[in-house]
């Protein structure tokens, strides 16, 4: 990886971090595992739109490729580089798998996807940075925020929702921008939440 690209990952990485806490803020605070999930899941769906499949592939349809699957651990292990350099021991062999599920976002797929999509396609096209590279910061920035989220949601567990989210991403044909989804308060999880700044 040259130093520019580099640069661009971080820069990438910083912006949907900053943005993610933002977008999905509520009068409570954060929820750790649902801001973990969206933005693993955006990684993942970031990396999806890299592999150039027919758009007109329903939204919302699961999609399995050899592109996924040749990809998506990129994510994941870029994670866990990224944990590691801030102190935490963590791998595949060592992830809550009680946590690899959908379940623990408050948030569907698609409810992730109409929060944060068009922040992150605005920031690629600004940035001029394609679609697997924008995978990858997202990606590291799902590592921060799984570190700086360990106070209330195990290293662990974080890292074995975001592992699931990479791979939501990058089977899922996306949604189109602007298309909305209902919201269900009361099926919503009511901890923990998270005040992150």
């Amino acid at each position: 990886m040259s130093d520019e690209q580099h640069k661009k990952l971080i820069a990438a990485a910083e912006f949907f971090n900053e943005s993610a806490r933002k977008l999905l803020a509520t009068e409570r605070g954060l929820h750790a595992e649902t801001l973990i999930s969206s933005v693993a899941r955006m990684a993942g769906s970031l990396m999806y739109r890299s592999f150039g499949f027919d758009e007109k592939i329903a939204p919302g349809t699961s999609v399995l490729s050899d592109q996924a699957n040749t990809h998506g651990p990129k994510l994941m292990n870029l994670m866990f580089v990224t944990l590691q350099q801030l102190g935490q021991q963590v791998g595949e062999g060592n992830i809550n798998r009680d946590y690899y599920s959908r379940k623990f976002s408050q948030l569907t797929f698609q409810q992730a996807h109409e929060q944060l999509a068009a922040f992150f396609l605005q920031y690629c096209k600004a940035a001029q940075i394609s679609f697997h590279d924008a995978a990858l910061g997202a990606a590291i920035a799902t590592g921060i925020l799984i570190n700086d989220c360990r106070e209330v949601l195990d290293v662990e567990k974080g890292a074995a929702i975001a592992i699931y989210g990479f791979i939501e991403g990058t089977k899922t044909a996306p949604y189109p921008i602007g298309q909305t989804a209902s919201q269900s308060p009361s099926t919503r999880a009511k901890k923990p939440w998270y005040k992150l700044w």
